[in-house]
């Protein structure tokens, strides 16, 4: 790889406006816990992919960005607005992708919202906790302790709820069709048949120059080919239910 193609791109000029996220998430996490450790290999994976990303590519100002954890997912959020959406998609694909090399498929879906630092609404003694213990995320509860999230937004939620309205079962990409409108014909595309307003994404198939570059120069991502093995060999392993093989083929373009 080269320096210059994987040297930080210039900061994008700051605009008014709503800040992509994504939502993703280990699909049948609580089965595959239930069956040993493979279920922290895939949120292992999640978690690499994502500080790589954030180490190794996107670090500066106008591209970092911001992940939180929930449980077995991330929302990442961009710095700010962009007007296209294909880095967004290009990174969605790549962590899908990353995931699946760790032997575990993911879920999820891409959406915009607000972003802000609400730590000065906390109750004045949470405020006083904080400056006392020195810690902005987590203040003492004795000798236990309380876990803080100082930032929330829309941002946080809405690709969240706009996964939970789509109805196909399955590891896939889920945009707002109009947002679908934002990402390049690279992303191969289709409505959910009765959902005009849900369009899912082929995260396996997708090509761009972006994806290309988020692999040569963080290591996060994978090949089609491989993919499309690791969804095959997912089915035989797991033998995941009838609605939810059929809801990842069709949205992969592997039925």
């Amino acid at each position: 790889m080269t320096t210059e193609r994987c040297a930080p791109v210039e900061p994008r000029p700051i605009e008014d406006g709503r800040r992509w996220s994504i939502w993703i998430d280990v699909e049948g996490f609580s089965t595959l816990w239930e069956r040993g450790h493979k279920a922290v290999l895939g949120l292992s994976a999640l978690m690499e992919g994502i500080y790589s990303l954030g180490t190794r590519l996107y670090r500066n100002d106008g591209d970092r960005l911001f992940a939180h954890q929930f449980g077995d997912g991330f929302i990442i959020v961009a710095d700010f607005h962009e007007p296209q959406l294909d880095r967004c998609a290009a990174i969605a694909v790549a962590l899908m992708r990353h995931i699946s090399r760790a032997g575990c498929l993911a879920r999820a879906a891409i959406a915009e919202g607000e972003f802000a630092d609400i730590s000065g609404l906390w109750p004045k003694v949470i405020r006083e906790a904080i400056a006392r213990d020195g810690s902005d995320d987590c203040v003492s509860l004795g000798s236990g302790l309380m876990t803080l999230l100082p930032v929330m937004g829309t941002a946080l939620i809405a690709a969240n709820k706009l996964d939970a309205r789509n109805p196909i079962k399955g590891s896939i990409l889920t945009i707002a069709t109009p947002d679908s409108a934002r990402i390049s014909p690279s992303f191969p595309s289709r409505t959910v048949d009765g959902h005009a307003a849900l369009t899912i994404l082929d995260w396996v198939h997708a090509e761009h120059s972006h994806i290309d570059r988020i692999w040569s120069c963080a290591g996060v991502g994978g090949a089609p080919a491989d993919a499309e093995r690791a969804i095959r060999d997912y089915i035989d392993t797991e033998e995941p239910p009838t609605l939810w093989i059929r809801g990842t083929l069709y949205s992969t373009n592997l039925s």
